[in-house]
């Protein structure tokens, strides 16, 4: 069957808008070819524009549509019930196609955005653009995901991810930060108030928590303890770190780039490392510890604890 949109005023202060990802034509659009029609500017079908919130879905129902159930939008108002709608028939499909969607109300999902049966998504998660999610994810709550591609049984709980692949079986979360440019294999744990851009991230790799990785090559089963920073930037130059497989950076550890930490090298705790480190080797960075016997007692720095 062929069809044309005929382009009425409707949303001549919205028609650029996109809700939920496309624009209201583009929804239109996409339900007519779901409903089997091609779209043909010569067809003698005819569907009006300002359909793609309601009159579809009363065709799909197999009603047909008059000129009454028309809904023009012209105000903001208008426009917000639309978006409504639009949401809430996304989440529904979501739902008969075996997605777990805990509250329609509060979920918000991109009509372009693909998730697989048997994910569980949690209220206030918003899914944009060219997502797609694999099967046995639990999403959020309160996560922020934007044309990503997360494979199956990954969770991802309080989190942004953008631009990015994620492999499977991964936890990410709470309050980490995937920014765009990042491959991370499987296996992979980004922890609490982890950021990672612009990195490869190897299987097994564990980034526990409070960790910056930026433009970074990190192998397989590497352990990033807390606090560990790649410092990529000097102020005018973006360089890389690289991680060998295996390798064990201690907590407090600065990587200055460019610099290469070798497979199975160790990096002590507290280091500032701007030299390469070999394969199997211990790296160890810092001041040696100076201590001043009785050095409170005679500065008279004691605390005294308040009245």
């Amino acid at each position: 069957m062929k069809c044309r949109i005929e382009q009425m005023d409707y949303f001549t202060k919205f028609a650029a808008v996109k809700v939920f990802g496309l624009t209201p034509l583009e929804h239109l659009e996409k339900k007519l070819m779901e409903l089997g029609y091609e779209i043909d500017e010569n067809a003698a079908t005819v569907f009006q524009d300002d359909m793609f919130y309601l009159d579809v879905f009363i065709l799909q129902k197999g009603a047909t549509v008059s000129k009454d159930m028309h809904h023009e939008i012209h105000s903001g108002h208008q426009f917000h019930n639309a978006r409504l709608s639009v949401k809430r028939e996304i989440n529904t499909e979501l739902i008969n196609k075996g997605v777990d969607i805990l509250n329609i109300h509060d979920t918000y999902i991109d009509a372009t955005v693909n998730i697989s049966p048997g994910t569980v998504i949690h209220p206030n998660t918003h899914l944009r653009g060219n997502t797609s999610i694999g099967t046995n994810c639990v999403i959020g709550p309160d996560s922020l995901i934007d044309d990503s591609e997360i494979g199956d049984s990954n969770e991802i709980l309080k989190s942004v991810v953008k631009g990015s692949r994620i492999g499977n079986n991964c936890m990410v979360g709470p309050f980490a930060n995937v920014r765009p440019g990042n491959d991370i294999g499987s296996d992979v744990k980004i922890g609490a108030y982890a950021e990672v851009k612009n990195s490869v991230i190897g299987d097994k790799s564990n980034l526990a928590h409070l960790v910056y990785i930026g433009d970074s090559d990190v192998g397989r089963n590497c352990n990033l303890s807390c606090g560990v920073i790649t410092a990529n930037y000097d102020g005018k130059v973006k360089s890389r770190t690289a991680i060998g497989d295996n390798a064990f950076v201690g907590c407090n550890s600065t990587l200055i780039a460019p610099v290469t930490i070798e497979r199975d090298a160790y990096i002590a705790a507290g280091s500032t490392i701007t030299d390469d480190v070999g394969e199997g080797d211990l790296a160890i960075a810092r001041q040696r510890q100076v201590i001043k016997e009785n050095w409170v007692i005679e500065k008279g720095r004691k605390r005294v604890e308040k009245p």
